[in-house]
């Protein structure tokens, strides 16, 4: 008998400290994290952004790649629209958009994305490089290309010109256009040694008159404008400048700056972004805030879009990897929630390789 008691106590016993190391084993059992996706080559050089709302958006790049995303950036679904350098996105509503690019090539979709079609260009030159786009209808549109803006009254089927350089390959830089009928070009004619940068459109892109006060004197290292009504402005590139009399006189808020984009949601609230620098003003330039994520994959920022004073993303180029026989080229799409406090960056890398042996026309542009 007391055999088996013994028996049974050390039975007890063991079960008793296997049970406890089972359950204290349990209580810290670390479960590693999922391994996150590589994230697919879909997009080479990000340039243009446009978010319709907090779900839909779409960036476009180089090489013809495009990525859209349904869930506010959570997931990217990519295509290859075509073998051109895309330069600028837009989308009227959920359906509607076009994208354009290089020499002369528009692309339209009418079931968001899904699709893209190469439509026609009709302006002149047919070949012109197309960097922006814009819509304030299904029918009339603007785009931007080298010689000017070009206007569409049946939603891209035609287009006019009705602005054109005197000297060859002295054109337009940039556009912005405030309403159906007021609008401004940066860009010159050159044909005076000191001519006017600037030029306004009262009458949806239809003629064209320079405005007095903005000579490339004045307007030294400019290379984009915006536009938040017919009066304020800003101007940039090396610098930052503004105006408040449409054009004729400009002030210097930043004499040292590398601007590509501006996006400004009223005369007070805006952003900037070129090279590895966000800026951000509450108080329309009078202050400029560098709001850059400490990031070194930043390399060049391209474009920036805010959907109010919380919501907003900027894409651009990332850095360039070398791995074995491998060319990776890196985009990075960076979205904030809250102003520009915090960013969440994504990093996309698309293999290169073999566009470093089909000849200069298949790579993307060096600017």
């Amino acid at each position: 008998m007391q055999v088996r008691r013994s028996i049974l106590l050390a039975v007890m016993i063991i079960l008793f400290i296997y049970f406890e190391i089972h359950s204290c084993s349990e209580d810290r059992v670390i479960v590693p994290d999922p391994e996150p996706p590589e994230t697919p080559s879909i997009i080479c050089d990000a340039k243009g952004v446009y978010f319709l709302n907090d779900e839909f958006g779409w960036v476009v790049g180089t090489l013809g790649t495009a990525i859209g995303t349904f869930d506010g950036g959570q997931t990217w679904q990519g295509c290859s629209i075509d073998q051109f350098n895309l330069n600028d996105v837009f989308f009227y509503d959920a359906e509607s958009g076009w994208v354009v690019g290089k020499e002369g090539n528009i692309y339209t979709t009418v079931d968001g994305g899904t699709t893209w079609e190469n439509v026609e260009f009709t302006g002149f030159p047919p070949d012109d490089d197309l960097y922006q786009v814009v819509f304030k209808s299904t029918a009339l549109g603007f785009v931007l290309g080298y010689h000017g803006v070009f206007r569409t009254d049946d939603g891209g089927m035609t287009w006019a010109n009705h602005w054109l350089p005197v000297v060859p390959y002295r054109g337009a830089w940039d556009m912005c256009i405030i309403n159906d009928y007021v609008g401004y070009l940066l860009g010159s004619r050159w044909n005076d040694p000191d001519p006017e940068l600037l030029y306004k459109t009262e009458d949806g892109g239809l003629s064209w008159s320079a405005v007095e006060g903005s000579k490339s004197s004045v307007l030294q290292a400019v290379l984009t404008i915006t536009f938040v009504d017919e009066l304020t402005g800003w101007a940039g590139g090396g610098v930052i400048m503004k105006t408040t009399d449409g054009g004729r006189n400009w002030t210097q808020q930043l004499t040292e700056a590398t601007i590509r984009r501006f996006f400004f949601l009223d005369e007070d609230y805006g952003f900037a972004v070129g090279g590895r620098v966000i800026l951000k003003t509450t108080d329309g330039g009078e202050h400029w805030m560098d709001i850059t994520p400490e990031d070194d994959r930043i390399i060049d920022l391209r474009s920036v879009q805010f959907l109010d004073g919380n919501r907003g993303w900027v894409v651009g180029r990332g850095r360039e990897e070398l791995d074995g026989m491998k060319t990776y080229k890196h985009s990075l799409i960076l979205s904030t929630s809250d102003g520009g406090e915090s960013w969440t960056i994504k990093d996309f890398s698309f293999d290169y390789t073999e566009y470093l042996t089909t000849g200069v026309d298949s790579l993307p542009d060096a600017e």
